[in-house]
């Protein structure tokens, strides 16, 4: 095993799977985008070529994509320590499982300081299903992972590091939360898809379970039929299915629209009337974040990062997830009192920018760096 040089400063990097494009790839990317201000080359790592390495191309950055596809290809860890002593790395920051235990194997080669970021629950799966028993075997590995390398475990909120942090393994835990840039919604023009005439809603995301969207759609049915409102749901995940059937039950065709997967997902968060996310648990989405910025207004379960970083009446409306009644008050609320709705906005906007921030985000990681680098040189 060889060690890294003994420089006081983090030359770090960032390895993820890369496979899929959500909180964690926004994550990264902007990471990316906060080195460079710093004059800084990311070395971000990937074991799939596919949409966060084509933003990240797009950006102007250059990731590196591991030639194994396998989970459990056992050259991975050591092309890794390759490609990490290769760049003098000597601070390795991973995002998910296969990140997390690949990285720590990679240290019997190359040795380097361990931080790891949780971004969320793991969804709950069928018990002694196959499923249950792979995210079992996975959550162990990475625990153990974690163990052994003494890492230092961020958590994007306080209430998913006191809810994790006795199972996670690591030495210290600490919470950053999620940041953004600003976003100005006078970029972005309104997607033809989108009804006129009516309020829209919309919810955007991964479409599974945990997001509680069967729990809009009853509301909307108790909301009055005068109203003109339709929810538009934006994304693709193994709930569609049961919501396409869950709309035609309860005879709500007009009132819903699946729009799919759409890339260009601000046009739409610029455009709507109102965010609704009625999760039954959420980390701190970046899409919360991003419709803040916007200045559009949110509705949100009180559950995890959004009942941390949001105040019910001042900056979203915050109902129970699984509240029906609650939703349908929350949804009519807005749909029927503009001032509200842009006090919302205004608000909301004002707390992003003041407190979840891009450059906040990236000087609180790259004081953990600093702080863990410190630690495991004098651990030596």
């Amino acid at each position: 095993m060889t060690r890294p040089m003994d420089a006081a400063s983090p030359n770090a990097a960032m390895i993820s799977v890369g496979e899929l494009f959500g909180g964690v790839e926004r994550h990264l990317l902007g990471m990316c985008e906060w080195f460079r201000r710093q004059n800084k080359e990311p070395l971000l790592i990937l074991f799939h070529d596919n949409e966060l390495a084509s933003q990240a191309r797009k950006l102007g950055f250059k990731p590196l994509i591991l030639s194994s596809r396998n989970s459990f290809d056992l050259s991975t860890p050591r092309e890794l320590a390759g490609v990490l002593k290769k760049n003098k790395i000597n601070l390795v920051h991973a995002h998910g499982y296969r990140a997390v235990v690949n990285s720590a194997l990679a240290r019997r080669h190359h040795d380097f300081a361990f931080v790891r970021t949780v971004h969320g629950l793991v969804e709950p799966v069928k018990p002694l299903s196959l499923s249950w028993f792979k995210s079992n075997a996975y959550n162990w590995l990475e625990k153990t992972a974690s163990t052994r390398t003494a890492a230092t475990v961020c958590y994007v909120t306080e209430d998913l590091r006191q809810r994790r942090m006795q199972d996670d393994g690591g030495r210290i835990t600490l919470t950053v939360h999620n940041g953004i840039d600003p976003v100005s919604e006078s970029s972005f023009e309104r997607p033809d898809d989108l009804e006129k005439g009516v309020f829209n809603f919309a919810a955007v995301g991964r479409v599974s379970p945990v997001k509680g969207l069967e729990t809009a759609l009853l509301a909307l049915k108790e909301l009055d039929p005068a109203l003109k409102v339709v929810l538009n749901i934006i994304g693709t995940g193994p709930s569609i299915e049961p919501l396409q059937a869950q709309v035609s039950e309860l005879q709500l065709g007009q009132r819903v629209r699946f729009l799919g997967f759409k890339k260009n997902v601000y046009d739409y968060l610029a455009h709507v009337d109102a965010l609704i996310m009625p999760s039954r648990h959420e980390g701190l989405p970046y899409t919360v974040l991003e419709t803040m910025s916007l200045g559009t207004p949110i509705i949100a379960s009180d559950v995890g990062g959004m009942g941390e970083v949001l105040e019910n009446g001042t900056t979203a409306l915050l109902v129970d997830p699984g509240d029906v009644a609650g939703w349908t008050g929350a949804m009519e609320n807005l749909a029927t009192d503009p001032a509200k709705a842009e006090a919302l906005a205004l608000n909301g906007k004002k707390l992003q920018a003041d407190n979840y921030t891009l450059d906040t985000m990236g000087e609180s990681y790259w004081r953990v760096y600093c702080e863990k680098l410190e630690q495991f040189l004098n651990d030596d």
